[in-house]
């Protein structure tokens, strides 16, 4: 079962358990809240009509034809009303009368007269003094069929002479009883059928924050089970159209997870580097340790020479290593750094290359090359002169190296317009490096840029420290443009794209 679904699902049990509970409370809340106020309306009527019949009570003309014809009257009267959705059309009441022995003296049904009421609980109560009333079912196990009867005194001279009871069936105040009970469900059906669409767009969106979040977290490997790219990934932020709270977590399980994945790429790097660095180390030192060794002898001084020159070049060749290694890892810490930005400033590409061959001029000599510079002055890029100034030397001593003496090399800058994907155009400032010499084999064009590889030097055999055009290409990146290398007539040809926008 998914997230959503089960979030939902939690959501929608408590939901409908609330709501059943609730619904059950109010709805039992129902019946004697409207039997109450039936009760207020008829103490107030029983009260106020024992006040008009007390004359008749004391001149004893309760029993008389007219009287008995007056009541009926009253009783049988044409209503006529719509209370809310009901119509009433009569009055829905009955009435007895007993003097002050709880003898009934007039009952408006014609069934009662002459008999003893004085034990029912209305009358009792009422003639000691009390608050009268009771309720009686018909049928005692139908709560329907109750019958209320609420007495008042009947008061002459300060005298008490008389009770009158009202008498009112349950069976009247029932559709208002169920109409209550209807429009109560109906309203709470609509009330959680809202709460459970509101709450399924709440589990969706808990699900849509949490799936961010396990997709940033699967992207953070090289290559991971969504068949994507892991580096330099930007964490998800978690909108909070609904609850600020949930959002915020997430956004903070989302930081948790991105410090523990620099944390732990932190480590497998300076795993990586210590491998591969102990290994790179090894055949220098080897060869270091070797010709020491050989020092110690008695050895002509041409043998001494040669093994003095040799701890001298792989010395040379350590320092160039362990520099190297201290760029890129400077360059790779601060491409991990999300969001972190690079300074970038006009440079003139004439200049700076100008400035990069004159460092280079007593190689050039020694080696008789020919450069042919093809840049408009004018020309400028926007990039960090630092790294521009590494990118470019790297590529210039792989130049020289692999170019045959009294080769040429030749650098051109060109000013590129490609198309987009939105039908938009994209300038980019092309540097091209090309040199004479023997082609790249085809094994090695797949790993030109991978770390520590490097092909031997024609005129030496040796190979370079294999850091050089790794640099370069994180340099590339870093400003957001690329670096390709091909073999093309008589040579090699290494193409820089830097992205003007």
């Amino acid at each position: 079962m998914s997230i959503f679904l089960r979030i939902w699902f939690a959501f929608a049990i408590v939901l409908l358990a609330g709501s059943f509970f609730t619904l059950n409370a109010l709805q039992n809340q129902i019946k004697p809240s409207v039997r109450q106020v039936v009760e207020e309306t008829l103490a107030d009527n029983s009260n106020i009509i024992a006040s008009l019949i007390a004359p008749d009570v004391a001149n004893k003309n309760i029993q008389t034809p007219e009287f008995h014809q007056k009541i009926i009257h009253i009783l049988d009267r044409k209503l006529g009303a719509k209370i809310w959705s009901q119509q009433k059309n009569s009055v829905n009441q009955q009435l007895y009368i007993t003097d002050a022995q709880g003898i009934v003296l007039y009952d408006s049904q014609g069934l009662a007269i002459g008999q003893d009421y004085s034990r029912w609980n209305d009358v009792y109560l009422t003639l000691h003094g009390r608050y009268g009333v009771r309720s009686t079912r018909s049928n005692p196990n139908d709560s329907s069929t109750s019958t209320m009867y609420v007495a008042a005194p009947i008061m002459w001279n300060g005298q008490l002479i008389g009770v009158l009871s009202l008498v009112k069936s349950g069976v009247s105040v029932q559709p208002y009883i169920d109409l209550a009970q209807r429009e109560m469900t109906i309203r709470a059906l609509w009330v959680v059928a809202l709460s459970l669409i509101v709450s399924g767009i709440v589990a969706w969106w808990l699900r849509h924050g949490i799936e961010q979040v396990r997709r940033y977290a699967l992207r953070l490997t090289p290559q991971n089970s969504l068949g994507e790219v892991g580096d330099q990934l930007t964490p998800p932020e978690i909108k909070k159209p609904l609850h600020f709270w949930a959002a915020r977590e997430l956004n903070e399980l989302t930081q948790a997870i991105d410090h523990m994945h620099e944390a732990l790429a932190g480590k497998t790097y300076v795993e990586n580097y210590v491998h591969t660095l102990t290994h790179e180390l090894k055949s220098p030192l080897t060869a270091i340790a070797a010709s020491a060794e050989l020092l110690q002898d008695d050895l002509p001084p041409p043998d001494r020479l040669r093994f003095a020159q040799n701890i001298h070049e792989q010395t040379l060749r350590l320092q160039n290593l362990i520099e190297r290694l201290l760029l890129l890892a400077r360059l790779e810490k601060q491409q991990d750094h999300h969001g972190q930005t690079i300074e970038k400033k006009t440079i003139n590409v004439a200049s700076h290359i100008t400035q990069l061959l004159h460092e280079r001029s007593a190689e050039l000599k020694t080696r008789q090359l020919y450069i042919d510079v093809n840049i408009p002055p004018e020309m400028t890029i926007h990039a960090e002169p630092f790294w521009f100034n590494q990118a470019l030397g790297n590529i210039f001593d792989n130049a020289f190296d692999f170019t045959p003496q009294g080769g040429c090399i030749t650098i051109s800058c060109s000013n590129l317009v490609n198309e987009a994907n939105d039908n938009k155009k994209e300038n980019s400032i092309m540097i091209q490096i090309e040199n004479e010499g023997a082609a790249i084999p085809d094994y090695a064009l797949p790993q030109i840029f991978d770390r520590y590889f490097s092909l031997p030097r024609p005129d030496s055999g040796r190979k370079s420290t294999g850091i050089g055009l790794t640099l370069v290409r994180e340099v590339m990146a870093l400003h957001h443009g690329n670096v390709q290398v091909a073999n093309v007539e008589g040579g090699v040809r290494v193409s820089l794209a830097f992205s003007m926008s």
